[in-house]
This record gives structure tokens, C-alpha cells and sequence, in this order.
């Protein structure tokens, strides 16, 4: 453990919150999460049960000619740089084996009609209404810079949760997965919504913060800050790569 990263839990442990006022309370936990990942102490990986995975890189969100790029989602990928960072995370994988698991949305014809006779939220009719994440077309593709490579799992569903009728499950149960690191746009929707329902199944999650985006750094923050850390470690892109060793 670092010098720093032991001040920093000697303080967490030592300092009353109470004495603080909200704003620092809540800026100087978050400062303590990237830094030691909500644990006191190193991130440690059992290689031979973790698998990655990559979460709704598609063109239509996360590229700036996208057709939901207007969501902010494109703008706020480019602002937190986790495609790069995604990327670094998937060549270490790579390197080691360690699973690489891709999630992409493609819808057809039908779903779109089934979105537009339907009651459904404001995500849905954004999707019916832009023609975004058709199956076979650009923008339901995987990012290029994130691309799968030859024989890797490729999943692609028709909800934010990546479990849903995808078949992810019975892949990471084939594999004896027992932890799943996160990355994905958005944030807030396949990250959130994954991080759920892997929780339920007692898979051990990390979700990764630098490989994450959403649709304004408000949503990306709130959402890593208050909401996830009571299901997830939070971690980031560089701690999990050493972790890998």
C-alpha cells in the first residue's frame, strides 16, 4: 500500500464525518473511492474467475455522428476518456487471459413497433423516436477502438440490464466466473442496471470509473458515488491493470 493511499485510510477511519459540512463529505469520499477503491488496501484479482466486460460501446452513443450522441452521452465519453481507458483495460486481459465479454443492443423492426405501441419510459421512446442501435447497421456496432477480436463472447440484448435475455449468465457460469468488472455507457443505465442484477446472482462486482460514461458527469457521479458503492467496489482502470500484474 502506498504512503498515500495510507493517510487516506487512516484518515476514513479516523476523521468524524459529522464535524464536515455535506460538500466536503461528499467530495472527499469520492476522492477516497478512486484512490482506494472502497477497501483498505490493494485490489485483488483471481484471474481464473474474472471476466470484463465491455458494455454498450456502440457508435450511436458513444460516437460523436452517433444517432443518440444528442443524449450527451458522445460528449461526455470524450470528456472522461474511457474508451481509451476501456481499451487499455481490454489489451491487459488480453495479455493474461482473462475473459473479454462484449454487450451490444440490437434492435429489429418489431422491437421498435413493440417501443412505440407500448407505455414505455422516456429511454425507449428516445430510441424509437432517433432509429438508434438497429441491428446490422453502424451504429449498433461496437465502437472500433473497442472492437471484439476473433473468438471472444459477444452478447447483445434489448434492455439496459445485460443479463436480460442474452444469455451472459450461462457464459459466465460456463466459465466459473465468480467476479465481473464493469465498464459501459451508461453509467447509469447498463452499469447501474448490470451491477443489480449481478449483485442478485452474488457475483462479487467491480466497475471500473474511468471506463464508464453517461449522459452529463452529474449522472456518471451521482450514480458511482451514492448509488453503486453499496453493490460494487468502484475502482479504475489503472488499479485493476496492476492488479492483473
Amino acid at each position: 500500500m502506498s504512503s498515500i493511499t495510507k493517510e487516506l485510510a487512516k484518515f476514513a477511519l479516523e476523521t468524524k464525518w459529522e464535524d464536515l459540512s455535506p460538500s466536503i463529505v461528499h467530495e472527499t469520499k469520492r476522492v477516497i473511492m478512486d484512490t482506494i477503491g472502497c477497501a483498505i488496501g490493494a485490489l485483488t484479482i483471481d484471474k481464473g474467475k474474472t471476466a470484463f466486460l465491455s458494455m454498450h460501446f456502440l457508435n450511436d452513443l458513444v460516437h460523436e455522428d452517433g444517432k443518440f450522441a444528442m443524449s450527451g452521452s458522445a460528449a461526455h465519453v470524450k470528456q472522461t476518456n474511457c474508451l481509451e481507458n476501456t481499451k487499455n483495460v481490454i489489451d491487459a486481459c488480453r495479455r493474461v487471459n482473462v475473459p473479454v465479454i462484449h454487450v451490444g443492443i440490437g434492435l429489429t423492426e418489431a422491437d421498435r413497433k413493440l417501443f412505440a405501441d407500448l407505455p414505455v419510459g422516456p429511454l425507449f421512446k428516445g430510441i424509437v423516436e432517433t432509429g438508434a442501435f438497429t441491428g446490422g447497421t453502424w451504429g449498433a456496432e461496437i465502437h472500433e477502438d473497442v472492437k471484439p477480436h476473433e473468438g471472444e463472447f459477444m452478447v447483445t440484448g434489448r434492455a439496459p440490464n445485460s443479463f436480460y435475455a442474452t444469455g451472459l449468465d450461462r457464459i459466465l457460469r460456463g466459465l466459473n466466473i465468480r467476479t465481473v468488472v464493469l465498464s459501459g455507457v451508461a453509467t447509469n443505465m447498463v452499469v447501474e442496471s448490470t451491477t443489480r442484477y449481478a449483485a442478485d446472482e452474488l457475483f462479487e462486482v467491480i466497475i471500473l470509473r474511468d471506463c464508464c460514461a453517461s449522459f452529463s458527469e452529474e449522472m456518471h457521479s451521482f450514480t458511482l458515488d451514492n448509488v453503486l458503492p453499496n453493490l460494487a467496489v468502484i475502482s479504475n482502470s489503472e488499479e485493476f491493470i496492476n492488479a492483473l500484474g
